[in-house]
């Protein structure tokens, strides 16, 4: 295995929807694993936070533009970080994300970068950081589940477009994509597909996860038309589909407006009458001694 092909894999995050292949799902504009909120960057800030609790990940920092967070690492993964940083002296490996937040006109831009690190044995610390598909894959998908959406001008090269909605459901030892919804025109629609048709394979790639679907539409990217297996009424049935992209996004995220009308409620102040009820009902509990009420009660009625 080489060094690349494991930072690879210490960088890739374990979450549904997550295709962890060798080529790039969505290309951003900037060429950076990014993502942009309708909201300011203390919105964004707190849905990052809040995702990274969502993963069991720990929020190390948080600030108004940056938040940087721990993802735990397995015993393999760890094994495999001490034999690409460290030695039987350095401490066991840590993997971390910075989610980088920049505001302009109410939307926020979050770009990301991860890095592994150790402490050797006399404190220097060695860091090697997280790059290539299943880095960028993984944490695009991140982006996307916490919220964000895709810049404009996000190309998609690598992976095919079924435009098919729908949910993976296990199937004996393998799982099947059951179809809910088929988009008019689509490639899934040209091909015959239909709501309730079980999809068991993409260009001969079989799934356990969506992940594993999402692999069979970058295999299917490799010919002008790939095979779809399907069971329809217990019956298999295969289908030809012609390879569509996913169009590049074009449009632009926009900041979610406040409504004008919007009012801010204004708490009422407790009379006099209430505020001495309150004290008088203290006393009678022994929460304040008679000296301590008569105190409250001339400070109360001096104001």
């Amino acid at each position: 295995m080489t060094i690349h092909r494991l930072i690879f894999l210490l960088g890739s995050i374990i979450l549904p929807f997550t295709a962890a292949g060798s080529q790039l799902f969505a290309v951003t504009p900037s060429g950076m694993p990014e993502a942009v909120f309708p909201s300011k960057a203390s919105v964004a800030v707190s849905r990052l936070s809040s995702k990274c609790m969502d993963v069991q990940w720990t929020v190390v920092s948080s600030g108004d533009t940056e938040v940087v967070c721990e993802s735990p690492l397995s015993t393999g993964q760890s094994i495999m970080g001490q034999m690409l940083l460290g030695n039987s002296y350095s401490t066991p490996p840590r993997r971390f994300f910075r989610f980088n937040v920049s505001e302009i006109s109410g939307v926020s831009r979050v770009q990301v970068s991860g890095w592994l690190e150790t402490q050797m044995a006399f404190g220097q610390m060695q860091r090697a950081p997280f790059s290539g598909a299943d880095f960028h894959n993984s944490i695009m998908n991140f982006l996307i589940s916490a919220g964000g959406s895709f810049p404009a001008g996000t190309t998609f090269p690598n992976h095919a477009v079924l435009g098919v909605l729908g949910q993976v459901a296990p199937r004996g030892r393998h799982a099947g994509y059951v179809v809910s919804e088929v988009t008019p025109g689509a490639a899934a629609d040209r091909a015959g597909v239909k709501a309730g048709d079980v999809i068991t394979s993409v260009a001969g790639k079989k799934f356990k996860a969506e992940g594993d679907f999402l692999d069979g539409l970058e295999k299917a990217t490799k010919a002008p038309t790939y095979q779809l297996d399907v069971t329809r009424s217990d019956s298999a049935l295969t289908f030809t589909v012609e390879r569509d992209y996913r169009p590049t996004t074009t449009q632009v995220v926009k900041a979610v407006e406040e409504s004008a009308n919007a009012t801010v409620p204004i708490a009422t102040p407790l009379s006099v009458a209430d505020e001495l009820a309150k004290l008088l009902k203290l006393k009678e509990q022994g929460v304040l001694t008679q000296a301590e009420f008569d105190a409250q009660k001339s400070k109360l009625l001096s104001q």
